[in-house]
């Protein structure tokens, strides 16, 4: 009777590990779904008609090795960098502002001609930009900036060459608000561009 008494309270005790074991396992999978993650947006189509002679390069588009990673990056003060864990892009970032570029591109010009860097052997772009994103980044709750050089050719020559300083207030303190005003700065780098072209 002792012996299956000590059995019994064995088993009990195993129990009650195992099942605590489980729900620390539990709560810190819990812990992987507070990530938020986020995507860059491009402006909405103003006009259907279609420019179907204009064909249009974009790229190549450099940023700095800083942002080129999953954690969003914003700045807590002129000097100290802050990487979100909790707060990643959606997919590679460098491909998600280049895709935001192109559609800018091809809502503002009204065109699908549109060939991302580096395009195909047949596709003959009557002009091209060239973009350096020399920093993209901000404070929360205060603005996000974008600083830019980026050249634009036109029939492989050199038309015009100039450096974009944009910066976009926030309207509150979270990321949702920063990746609007990135947003929002990418497309008045691409309006820009669209008024050379244009």
């Amino acid at each position: 009777m002792k012996i299956n008494r000590m059995r019994m309270l064995l088993l009990a005790s195993f129990t009650s590990v195992i099942m605590g074991c489980s729900s620390l396992g539990g709560s810190s999978n819990s812990n992987l779904g507070d990530t938020h993650f986020y995507s860059l947006v491009a402006l909405s189509p103003t006009n259907p008609t279609e420019n179907n002679k204009l064909r249009v390069g974009i790229g190549p588009v450099e940023i700095p090795r800083l942002l080129n990673r999953p954690q969003m990056v914003s700045r807590k003060n002129n000097t100290e960098i802050l990487m979100a864990e909790k707060h990643q892009w959606g997919g590679s970032y460098k491909e998600e502002l280049v895709q935001a570029l192109t559609d800018n591109f091809s809502n503002l010009l009204n065109t699908e001609n549109i060939e991302k860097f580096p395009w195909k052997h047949s596709f003959k772009p009557k002009y091209h930009v060239r973009i350096n994103i020399e920093r993209f980044d901000g404070e929360l709750g205060k603005s996000a900036t974008l600083k830019a050089r980026w050249r634009l050719f036109k029939d492989n020559q050199e038309i015009k060459v100039k450096q974009s300083l944009i910066k976009i207030a926030m309207k509150s303190a979270s990321y949702n608000s920063y990746v609007k005003a990135q947003s929002e700065a990418l497309a008045k780098l691409s309006k820009e561009v669209a008024e050379s072209i244009k």
